[in-house]
C-alpha cells in the first residue's frame, strides 16, 4: 500500500516537472547581408546563444535545429521567415522546439542593422510584435546591446503591448512649452490607467539617433519604422491647431469696476497609430475653451500668460483626452485594473467674480 503511494506521489512529481517545463527556444543561424563576413555572423550566432538568460526558455541545439530544418525542406535559415503553407504544417506537426528566433544583420555604409524576430515553430508564423532592431556602429556595440533586446523579445506578451508618445504636431504659433507639457501630461495620465508606454525621453533618444525625430504626418510606411526602432504596438500623437490665452477686457457699468480676464482655447486631435501598418486606428478630437474664473482669485493672483496656458493642458488632457483615448478600441482591455477615479469637486458659481476682480494692465 505504502509503496502504491510512493509510486503515485512519484507520478504526481514527474507530471507536475513537465507541466512547469521551459519552452524550447532554438536560434537559427543569423542571415547575413550587404557583405556582412562570414566570421561576424558565426560570431554574432553564438552571442546570441550564449545571451539566452530565461528560465522560461530551453536552449536547442544547431543539430536538432538543423534536422527540423530538413524535415521541412529547408536548407538555409533564411528560408524560415517565407514558409509555405505546407512547410507551416509540417513544421507544427514536429516535436523538440516551441520557438525559434530568426536574425539577420545588414551592413549599410559603416553602419549594421540587425533585426531579431521570435517565430511560433506550432504555427510557423512571425510574432510581429516580438521584433527588435538594433542599428549600431560594429559587432562589438550589437554584443553590448544584444542582451537587454533578447530580455524584450523573450519576456511575457503582456510587457510586450506597450505605446510609444511620438511629439506633438503643432501647426499654430505657440509657446516653447506646449510640447514637452503636453507630452509630459498626457504619459502621466495615460499611465495612471493603467496603460504601458516606452518612456518618452527614450522615444525621443531613439529617433533623433536615428533621424527620425520629426514625424509629422508621414506615409504608414515611417511610422512602422518607428515602430519597430521603439519596440512597440502602437504610437500615440497629437495634432494641436489652435492653442490660445485670450485676454478679455471688460467693465462693469453699476460699479465703473474695469480689467481683464483669461480664456484659454486648445483645438486639435489626437492619433492613434498602429506600429504593424502605419494606419490610424482611431483619433481624438478636442475643442476646448475654458474660462479661468472657475479658479479662486487667490490662486491666480501673481499668475502670468504661461501659467494660464499650462493650468489649460492640465485640464484639457485628463477631463476630454483620455476619456476618449480609453474608449478607443485599441485601447480596449488593455489597461491594468485601477481603483475609482475620485470625482472632481463641483464647481462653485462664478457669477460674481467679474465685478469683484479688477487687474491693471
Amino acid at each position: 500500500m505504502k509503496l502504491n503511494k510512493l509510486l503515485a506521489a512519484f507520478a504526481c512529481i514527474v507530471l507536475a516537472a513537465g507541466a512547469l517545463a521551459a519552452d524550447k527556444l532554438a536560434v537559427a543561424e543569423p542571415v547575413g547581408k550587404g557583405g556582412v563576413p562570414a566570421s561576424d555572423i558565426e560570431a554574432f550566432w553564438g552571442i546570441l546563444e550564449s545571451s539566452i538568460q530565461s528560465d522560461e526558455y530551453t536552449l536547442v541545439s544547431r543539430g536538432a535545429l538543423n534536422q527540423i530544418m530538413t524535415e521541412i525542406g529547408l536548407t538555409t535559415s533564411s528560408d524560415l521567415v517565407n514558409l509555405n503553407s505546407t512547410q507551416k504544417a509540417k513544421l507544427g506537426k514536429l516535436e523538440g522546439v516551441k520557438y525559434i528566433l530568426v536574425s539577420e544583420v545588414s551592413k549599410f555604409g559603416s553602419r549594421l542593422n540587425c533585426t531579431m524576430r521570435i517565430m511560433d515553430a506550432t504555427t510557423g508564423e512571425i510574432d510581429q510584435a516580438r521584433t527588435a532592431n538594433l542599428r549600431v556602429k560594429d559587432l562589438d556595440e550589437l554584443a553590448d546591446q544584444i542582451e537587454a533586446a533578447l530580455q524584450k523579445l523573450l519576456s511575457d506578451d503582456k510587457a510586450l503591448h506597450r505605446s510609444a508618445i511620438l511629439a506633438p504636431v503643432i501647426k499654430v504659433r505657440a509657446p516653447g512649452y506646449l510640447a514637452d507639457d503636453f507630452n509630459v501630461r498626457l504619459e502621466n495620465e495615460m499611465l495612471d490607467k493603467g496603460l504601458r508606454l516606452q518612456n518618452l525621453q527614450s522615444v525621443a533618444k531613439i529617433l533623433k539617433k536615428n533621424d527620425m525625430d520629426n514625424l509629422n504626418e508621414l506615409e504608414p510606411k515611417m511610422y512602422v519604422k518607428a515602430g519597430k526602432l521603439l519596440e512597440v504596438e502602437m504610437l500615440i500623437q497629437a495634432t494641436i491647431t489652435r492653442f490660445e490665452i485670450e485676454k478679455i477686457s471688460y467693465n462693469v457699468a453699476e460699479t465703473g469696476a474695469s480689467g481683464f480676464r483669461y480664456i484659454g482655447n486648445i483645438e486639435g486631435s489626437v492619433r492613434i497609430i498602429s506600429a504593424q501598418t502605419g494606419e490610424t486606428l482611431g483619433s481624438v478630437p478636442f475643442d476646448e475653451r475654458v474660462d479661468f474664473r472657475s479658479i479662486p482669485i487667490s490662486t491666480r493672483r501673481d499668475w502670468t500668460v504661461d501659467d494660464y496656458g499650462k493650468h489649460l493642458i492640465k485640464t484639457v488632457i485628463p477631463q476630454k483626452i483620455i476619456p476618449g483615448i480609453m474608449k478607443s478600441p485599441a485601447f480596449k482591455d488593455k489597461a491594468e485594473t485601477k481603483a475609482e477615479e475620485k470625482k472632481p469637486a463641483a464647481e462653485k458659481p462664478v457669477a460674481d467674480t467679474t465685478m469683484l476682480e479688477a487687474v491693471e494692465e
